[in-house]
């Protein structure tokens, strides 16, 4: 099971990033097909921690992502959204995003916690091109300490996402631990949050005479979980 916290987003080779007064888009590193950037001034993106790149997937591993209630405290919530651009490097397009987060959680007696998660991907020259879905979320019923896991596979190979070179990935999380009375804890924390860029190759690469070679895939995240163990 999961027990880091990672985030991603991507982008286009042609991108016009809307930039607010106090925004300092920073380019944060080259994957394979993509390029990675990220607002360093945005306390949200900066709440996940170090953003780091392996390949065409960026993570990060958040220390401070927790909730808890206590003796009859009632309901208290973690909230936090942050967000990555990448641009699709020359001769790539988007295939899609994979996408996978998870923690530990920890009840006792009638104590219980929440997990809600939501992805949104903007395509970066077209702010009306966009869509948001909700991550699957494993079952957090169990007392006692135990892990949650969240993931998403968001296809990008439909018609909205035609031309979309760049885009910007938002991830949204809302953490809840509830104790309703004197003898019940609930404590929840999120410690991998993580995305990972699927690309199709688009140009057309001569082999010997007319033969043409065209690539696609999703990169999968189970490394990452596995290495979180």
């Amino acid at each position: 099971m999961v027990k880091s916290a990672i985030f991603y987003v991507a982008l286009t080779a042609s991108l016009v990033l809307p930039v607010t007064a106090h925004s300092a888009i920073v380019h944060l590193g080259s994957g394979n097909t993509v390029d990675f950037y990220y607002d360093n001034a945005d306390p949200g993106t900066l709440a996940y921690g170090t953003l780091q790149i392996s390949g065409d997937t960026v993570y990060a591993t958040p220390t401070t992502f927790e909730t808890s209630a206590l003796n009859g405290e009632g309901t208290s919530l973690f909230t936090n959204t942050g967000s990555v651009i990448v641009i699709a490097k020359d001769g790539y397009s988007f295939a899609g995003v994979d996408i996978l987060e998870g923690g530990t959680y920890n009840t006792t007696v009638n104590g219980y916690v929440n997990v809600e998660s939501s992805l949104q991907v903007i395509d970066s020259d077209n702010f009306f091109t966009r869509e948001t879905n909700f991550l699957n979320i494993s079952d957090l019923t169990a007392s006692g300490l135990n892990t949650w896991e969240g993931y998403l596979s968001y296809d990008m190979t439909t018609a909205m996402w035609n031309n979309t070179n760049s885009i910007e990935l938002t991830l949204t999380n809302w953490l809840y631990a509830t104790s309703p009375d004197a003898d019940s804890t609930a404590v929840i924390n999120k410690t991998l949050a993580g995305s990972s860029i699927g690309m199709s190759i688009t140009t057309v690469v001569p082999v010997p005479a007319a033969i043409w070679l065209f690539g696609s895939g999703l990169i999968a995240l189970s490394g990452f979980a596995r290495r979180r163990k």
